[in-house]
């Protein structure tokens, strides 16, 4: 199915990356259900290299539940290869989502924030 030019765009882009296997990445547009699986296969590629990641939410300009549901992929898929993961700027609405699903305090339990 082709994209028309109003669909929601979305894109994960490294900012920086320092000599302890950390990178920086910069999350912007539409955390929505179109963007979100070709999101999360970025990350994993881009992530790959890396021990630890910081993702930074700062450009996100809109978002659903498939914001929340991205993050906590990350998540899980950074624990499952032992590695580190943490979001920045988390957008409001994910925040909203996550406080309705009860899971918002998990957030900051499991140093999912930086």
């Amino acid at each position: 199915m082709k994209k028309s030019p109003d669909s929601p765009t979305a894109t994960i882009r490294e900012i920086s990356a320092s000599r302890n296997d950390k990178g920086y990445f910069l999350v912007s547009g539409a955390l929505v259900f179109d963007t979100v699986p070709g999101l999360m296969k970025q990350a994993k590629q881009l992530f790959a290299p890396f021990k630890s990641v910081v993702v930074d939410l700062s450009g996100v300009d809109h978002c659903n539940s498939a914001g929340l549901a991205l993050v906590l992929e990350i998540a899980q898929q950074m624990r499952l290869q032992n590695k580190s993961v943490c979001f920045q700027s988390l957008p409001e609405q994910i925040q909203t989502f996550a406080r309705a699903y009860s899971i918002d305090k998990e957030f900051s339990q499991s140093g999912l924030l930086c």
